[in-house]
């Protein structure tokens, strides 16, 4: 094992970037999209509410491995653009992981009594100010460990992506194997290094939840 490794080991590490880039991407983008689409849709805008439930039905109910191949396949035939597989991915897990972390920004803001929204709005403050100052602030530190789970999901989620040829961590060492054929090496220590990502971004989430709470 430890020879197969170490002859790959800066292809691997170029697919591993490529997966921690994609990753990272991904989480700042679907955060931002999800917290938009959850406040939106528990706020019940008129008409707009309902087309964001529209979008989170389908996307909860549409498999991930789809969602990249209309990203890579079907948007860029309907809108005559040319987009890379790196790109389709990113934007493919955006709009898939949003949706589920919508749904968590749903329930932070549910879980905030009225009464400190009316505390706030009896502070002088309106409601978009209340909203962005408090209600918002204040539902997304409950919801920390929520997210960092939907992140370890998302960093799980990146080994599909060579599905459509990106070249992340998983595709790098399955080539590897393809080269070399040592797949119980290759599987242990891919299987390993996700474990090793995983357990850091969960600590991470545990102790920024930890300190949010104090």
């Amino acid at each position: 094992m430890p020879d197969v490794i170490s002859q790959n080991m800066p292809f691997l590490l170029q697919g591993l970037v490529t997966t921690l880039r994609i990753a990272a991407l991904t989480a700042i983008g679907g955060t931002l999209l999800g917290l938009a689409v959850g406040v939106a849709v528990q706020l019940r805008l008129p008409f707009v509410a309902g087309l964001l439930r529209v979008y989170i039905e389908f996307v909860r109910g549409t498999p991930l491995l789809v969602m990249l191949f209309i990203c890579y396949f079907a948007l860029p035939a309907l809108m005559g653009l040319h987009v890379t597989a790196e790109q389709a991915t990113v934007l493919g897990f955006v709009l898939f992981i949003a949706a589920y972390i919508a749904e968590d920004v749903r329930s932070g803001l549910r879980s905030i009594g009225s009464g400190l929204v009316r505390a706030a709005l009896a502070t002088g403050l309106t409601r978009l100010q209340s909203l962005r100052l408090i209600i918002v602030p204040l539902a997304l530190r409950r919801i920390i460990p929520a997210l960092f789970n939907q992140y370890v999901r998302l960093l799980k989620f990146t080994s599909v992506a060579s599905v459509i040829g990106v070249q992340e961590f998983t595709g790098s060492a399955m080539l590897v194997n393809a080269r070399v054929f040592a797949p119980v090496s290759i599987l242990i220590f891919v299987a390993l290094t996700y474990l090793i990502l995983c357990l850091l971004l969960s600590s991470v989430g545990r102790v920024l939840h930890a300190y949010l709470a104090a």
